[in-house]
């Protein structure tokens, strides 16, 4: 048995290690020069710390507006896509006959449609209504690919839930608008709350439609302002792990407040659905 628990904490040492390993390297090298990053010395703690790469991200790359953008956009696409995706899913969870299973598997295939195979089409579409450069357009995109994950999440989570809940509602006279905001979206928050969290992350990191769609610098998420840096024969990666630092802190905070909401509900997800 204690052989069992020293093999069993060693792993988790070593699991702890591996895992954090990357954030450690992040920190390191965004306060070393290009020399250092890419040297025999990369590993290790800086000879010189160049703690101006942090005011270069803001000064030269705009990393305040960035920050703007990214959290709006990933803001107000989580809410569209909570909001469409709990609707759809009440319909898709309480609904009877061929109709209801028919749009769900159409939704689920969603999933399974790879990103890279409609960016021509896309690229076609928005550029046919002139939407670059446009909060709306980049919204809409977001929503669009990030609703059959979540209606996929929050299906099945409704699918579990107490039958006599629905008979007690229709017991009191309440219509299917009020029973989905009264009772079934505060009881199914654990995994609201986990296809919220999981959308924002995604869209907040995401750089192939901000490079396709957005042009404008002051229109730039994080992910493309790090892109200043980047040169046609060099890349200067001190300042981009600097960029990087600031954008994972906001992520690692909210993901460490919310982990047990984010855990319990794709637990419950996986085993009610």
């Amino acid at each position: 048995m204690k052989t069992k628990k020293i093999a069993a904490y060693g792993f988790a040492v070593i699991w702890s290690a591996i895992t954090l390993f990357p954030l450690y390297f992040t920190l390191i090298s965004s306060v070393k020069s290009n020399t250092e990053i890419f040297g025999l010395s990369a590993f290790k703690l800086p000879t010189r710390y160049h703690f101006e790469h942090f005011v270069r991200v803001f000064v030269e790359a705009g990393l305040g507006r960035a920050l703007f953008n990214s959290f709006f956009i990933a803001s107000i696409s989580t809410l569209l896509v909570v909001l469409l995706a709990s609707m759809a899913s009440f319909y898709l969870a309480k609904s009877t006959g061929r109709l209801p299973g028919m749009l769900y598997a159409y939704i689920s295939i969603g999933i399974m449609v790879p990103i890279h195979s409609t960016l021509v089409p896309l690229v076609k579409l928005v550029s046919s209504i002139d939407g670059y450069n446009s909060y709306f357009t980049i919204i809409a995109v977001y929503a669009t690919f990030q609703i059959p994950f979540a209606v996929f999440l929050i299906t099945g989570y409704i699918r579990s839930l107490n039958k006599e809940i629905d008979e007690s509602a229709m017991i009191d006279g309440c219509g299917p608008v009020r029973y989905l905001f009264t009772f079934v979206i505060p009881i199914s928050m654990p995994i609201i709350s986990t296809t919220a969290i999981l959308t924002f992350l995604f869209i907040y990191n995401e750089l192939i439609f901000a490079v396709l769609f957005l042009t404008k610098k002051e229109m730039y998420t994080i992910s493309l302002s790090m892109l200043s840096f980047v040169g046609e024969r060099s890349v200067e990666m001190g300042p981009i792990f600097a960029a990087i630092v600031i954008a994972i802190l906001p992520m690692i905070a909210v993901y460490l407040t919310m982990q047990e909401k984010v855990i319990g509900g794709l637990s419950s997800g996986a085993v009610k659905g």
